[in-house]
């Protein structure tokens, strides 16, 4: 019996990277296909998308603020949420064409709302889930998530102690945890990347860490992996890091992924 730690298809006995498509599809279902293209292409092993629902995650009020600037997608943030997020059909059809193409890579998703968790289940869409920083002390979405028996990726960014952390992994209720290193930054000064907090929780948790970049270049990912051990590396990935959006700053674009790959993968053999 292979009793390694799995994640979807992949194991975790060695670095695996992620690639972060999140909103950085600029609400276009077909951009958030050729990313995913891209992003196996350079060498990912897996792409992640982000599920969402404005009316769970924002007050009224929130969302009819205006919003403006040249990162907006809508005249109030409510629009702007509307432009960018994928629904149930959105995410249907690209994982019909992943499939179609034989996507080497695994497809999962954040989930930032309970009520998206009922079609994720029913489609089977992906084998893990991840929680985001913003919702890592939301206590019902981690347990409604726990409750599928999949593997969660709960990232801390926004942890203010090691207790809030420690919250989160009993919500769990003994699901397979892998907890992700971030700080909640775009873009990220590498100065401020923190590492040595991969360190901290492994030893404080005893479970797989991971690190979550957002300094948008390939030298903290690298160190990360090399240095403190990181199971997981997960980078926001762009078509271009010039384009409107709040992300695309700290992503890498196509050379930088498949940059960052090769040196994932050169490294495993050099241990």
């Amino acid at each position: 019996m292979d009793d390694r730690i799995r994640i979807g298809t992949k194991h975790l006995d060695e670095p695996l990277v992620i690639a972060e498509i999140g909103q950085n599809h600029n609400g276009d279902i077909y951009h958030a296909i050729r990313l995913i293209q891209m992003a196996a292409a350079a060498g990912a092993s897996l792409v992640k998308l982000q599920a969402r629902d404005r009316y769970e995650e924002f007050t009224p009020d929130q969302l009819s603020r205006p919003y403006t600037g040249r990162n907006s997608f809508g005249k109030t943030y409510g629009e702007h949420r509307k432009f960018l997020d994928l629904d149930n059909n959105d995410f249907a059809h690209i994982r019909q064409r992943h499939f179609y193409n034989e996507n080497p890579t695994d497809l999962f998703t954040t989930v930032c709302a309970v009520s998206r968790i009922k079609w994720l289940e029913e489609s089977n869409f992906c084998e893990l889930y991840k929680v985001a920083s913003k919702d890592m002390r939301s206590e019902n979405l981690i347990r409604e998530l726990a409750s599928t028996r999949k593997p969660l990726i709960i990232s801390t960014g926004q942890a203010r102690n090691l207790h809030e952390v420690e919250d989160a992994l009993n919500w769990a209720n003994a699901t397979q945890v892998i907890l992700m290193h971030c700080v909640s930054k775009y873009p990220l000064p590498i100065e401020e990347c923190k590492l040595s907090r991969i360190e901290t929780l492994r030893k404080e948790f005893g479970c797989p860490v991971g690190y979550s970049d957002h300094s948008a270049g390939v030298k903290a990912p690298v160190v990360a992996a090399i240095k403190y051990g990181a199971q997981l590396i997960e980078v926001h990935v762009t078509s271009n890091r010039a384009l409107p959006g709040t992300d695309h700053a700290a992503s890498l674009e196509e050379p930088g992924l498949r940059q960052l790959c090769k040196w994932i993968e050169e490294s495993r053999v050099m241990v």
